[in-house]
């Protein structure tokens, strides 16, 4: 199964995360009892911290590094995988998972951000989602867990299938399915096949001159999608809708609005913005829109 989920990631674009030196194999065995036992960073890509539950360090994280429970990886930039047997879920850039439980076959974590998790039949996993009480289960499956932290979450089947819960309602994910909860109704959505493109509408300004320090844009995804600008991850509303002021410096400059959608695929768009002090005061002007979302 392992082989086929890789395939589908391969088809969805979504990025890999290098390994470090001589790694362990994506499915690494933790060692010792149930009340002792470890996850291990299997990759490692990028900026990616562990977070020390016993004295409070923090530290650059390294493959073959040992996670226990209450311990966390802290992505920035950056990916990484943590694994015990059967089980691997991978935590992606601007993300938070802390281990809640550890068990040589069986995984439980909390998480904030985006992971993408792969469960083997003999394995399972439970991803709890900060400030909610949505739970994503499997006992065999490839499947993604977005959350931004303010109860707006999505869950998505590649393979296999996937137990979804919260607000008192429980519901199973079949293949290629989605299913978004917000804190306003943290009950799971009936589940809807995927998108079959990833959704990213940029509002830009008329005006791509100004004196101004910053520019505004809005835009567009769909439900449960994260948003970056410039790197730097943007509120989105439960709608969809996302809107905010990008910090210019003088001259040309590139502004780059992505998408990461609640399958793991992404997509850019890019615009060319000038900052020149000394043009006249003119009023960027922001387009007027209303856009309504059509489950």
């Amino acid at each position: 199964m392992l082989r086929e989920a890789a395939i589908l990631v391969l088809i969805l674009a979504v990025p890999g995360c290098k390994q470090e030196g001589s790694s362990p194999s994506l499915a690494v065995a933790s060692t010792g009892t149930a009340d002792g036992a470890a996850a291990v960073v299997t990759a490692k890509n990028g900026k990616v911290q562990v977070l020390r539950a016993a004295d409070g360090s923090v530290a650059e994280a390294k493959v073959g590094d040992r996670l226990s429970v209450r311990d966390a990886l802290r992505t920035d930039i950056g990916e990484a995988d943590v694994a015990v047997e059967g089980v691997r879920v991978r935590v992606h850039e601007g993300s938070r998972l802390e281990l809640k439980q550890v068990g040589q076959k069986n995984l439980r974590a909390r998480v904030r951000g985006s992971v993408e998790s792969e469960v083997e039949q003999k394995g399972k996993l439970d991803v709890e989602i900060e400030n909610s009480d949505a739970l994503a289960h499997s006992e065999g499956g490839h499947f993604f867990v977005t959350a931004d932290g303010r109860g707006v979450v999505a869950v998505a089947s590649v393979t296999g299938t996937v137990n979804v819960s919260g607000g008192g309602k429980s519901i199973e994910l079949a293949k290629g399915e989605v299913t978004r909860m917000t804190k306003r109704d943290p009950k799971p959505s009936v589940p809807v096949a995927a998108l079959r493109r990833v959704l990213l509408n940029v509002q830009w300004p008329n005006q791509k001159e100004t004196n101004k320090p910053t520019f505004p844009i809005a835009g567009r995804v769909e439900p449960g999608s994260r948003v970056f600008v410039q790197g730097e991850p943007v509120q989105v509303e439960e709608g969809g809708t996302f809107r905010t002021e990008v910090p210019l410096r003088q001259g040309k400059q590139k502004i780059a609005v992505v998408t990461v959608d609640a399958l793991g695929r992404r997509k850019q768009v890019e615009s060319v913005v000038l900052r020149d002090d000394s043009l006249p005061n003119i009023k960027v002007k922001k387009r007027l829109w209303q856009w309504r979302w059509r489950s």
